[in-house]
């Protein structure tokens, strides 16, 4: 147990670390690049300019204006936006992640259950032309980018045979273009891993035991074998969360969702400092705390890892 308390220290330690380093290179390179949260197709007055540069204090040295960003976010605030300048980040980031949190756990539901299932099946099947026929759609799926296969739902469910809403959260029909579209890369490596892991279960000697104490083939199947197979699945389980958070930036905007990646693409496009570097935190801190759960719960699980720690 020392050892396991020893390793979630070092990788508490090791997130930290890489959150900080993240966090500096993007402060860094918002204020190198050219450009600023002010500048737009329409000039502003110079004196109007001024004013606002030296209320949000963007004619500080940049090491005052870390400083201060530092300072702040060791308290909890991660400043005001420049472009919803009645509004704090905090609270759009709160709001925002609440709708991607949402579509998250309903895309990694619905994918990790298809891919489970399928997988499950073509690993235990006996017909060589259903295995290739699930694996040649799993490995379409896991290559095919998420903004093109929800270009092609829209184009096919809601442009032609208009079945379904193309954008927005308002009902829930809205929901179903997006869950799916972001469930796709879970479907995809939860199938291919669990087809893999089931295959390599399925030779074990344990498996022949149970067939001679006279159970099922289906109660072998699905109670036994696939609750082996689940295992490998926990350690990817922390990252595939975080990146369907992390990921859906580009599915949001493709379906006029509210959420933290719609935020972030117009945030980068008005260069509002303050909340690309929220957003750019909230990912990070999700990408290392669940990279971190999943590391520790397959420790605790796997004797083996515990062994090594």
């Amino acid at each position: 147990m020392g050892g396991v308390i020893f390793r979630l220290l070092k990788q508490v330690l090791v997130g930290l670390t890489t959150l900080w380093v993240v966090v500096s290179l993007t402060f860094l390179l918002l204020r190198v690049l050219p450009g600023g949260p002010f500048d737009s197709d329409r000039k502003l007055p110079p004196e109007i300019q001024a004013n606002l540069e030296e209320q949000y204090h963007l004619k500080d040295p940049l090491w005052q204006q870390y400083a201060n960003y530092m300072g702040n976010l060791l308290r909890g605030d991660l400043g005001p936006s420049y472009k919803y300048r009645s509004r704090r980040v905090n609270d759009i980031v709160g709001e925002a992640f609440t709708i991607s949190l949402q579509l998250g756990i309903l895309a990694l539901l619905v994918g990790v259950g298809f891919g489970v299932l399928l997988g499950t099946i073509a690993g235990n099947t006996s017909r060589n032309s259903l295995d290739v026929l699930l694996s040649l759609f799993g490995i379409t799926a896991l290559s095919t980018p998420a903004f093109i296969f929800g270009g092609l739902l829209v184009l096919l469910f809601s442009l032609n045979l208009h079945w379904l809403p193309s954008a927005t959260l308002s009902t829930p029909s809205h929901w179903i273009l997006p869950v799916a579209t972001l469930s796709l890369a879970p479907f995809a490596w939860t199938f291919l891993l669990i087809r893999s892991s089931v295959q390599e279960v399925k030779t074990l000697s344990f498996v022949h035991i149970k067939a001679c104490f006279g159970l099922s083939q289906k109660a072998i199947q699905w109670r036994h074998i696939l609750r082996n197979a689940l295992l490998p699945l926990v350690a990817i389980a922390g990252p595939l969360f975080a990146g369907i958070i992390t990921g859906s930036f580009a599915v949001e905007y493709l379906f006029a969702i509210p959420g933290v990646g719609k935020h972030f693409v117009t945030a980068v496009t008005n260069r509002d400092y303050t909340l690309v570097m929220g957003v750019t935190i909230l990912y990070g801190a999700i990408l290392i705390v669940f990279n971190t759960l999943s590391d520790m719960v397959s420790t605790l699980l796997d004797p083996r890892l515990r062994e090594e720690a």
